[in-house]
C-alpha cells in the first residue's frame, strides 16, 4: 500500500528551510512524485511505499 502526502511551502517560510524539510522527509523514505507552483507557493506530492 502506498501513502501519499501533499507538502506546501509556507507563505513566510524560507526556501532553505523548505528544502531541509523535504530532505528530512526523503531520509524517512518519502519520494517526490510531482511538483507544482501556485502564485508564490510550492506544492510537492510525496509518496512512500510500504
Amino acid at each position: 500500500m502506498d501513502n501519499y502526502k501533499l507538502v506546501k511551502k509556507g507563505i513566510f517560510e524560507k526556501l532553505a528551510s523548505f528544502e531541509e524539510r523535504i530532505n528530512s522527509m526523503s531520509a524517512e523514505g518519502w519520494n517526490a512524485i510531482s511538483m507544482s507552483s501556485d502564485n508564490n507557493s510550492i506544492i510537492l506530492l510525496m509518496e512512500r511505499r510500504r
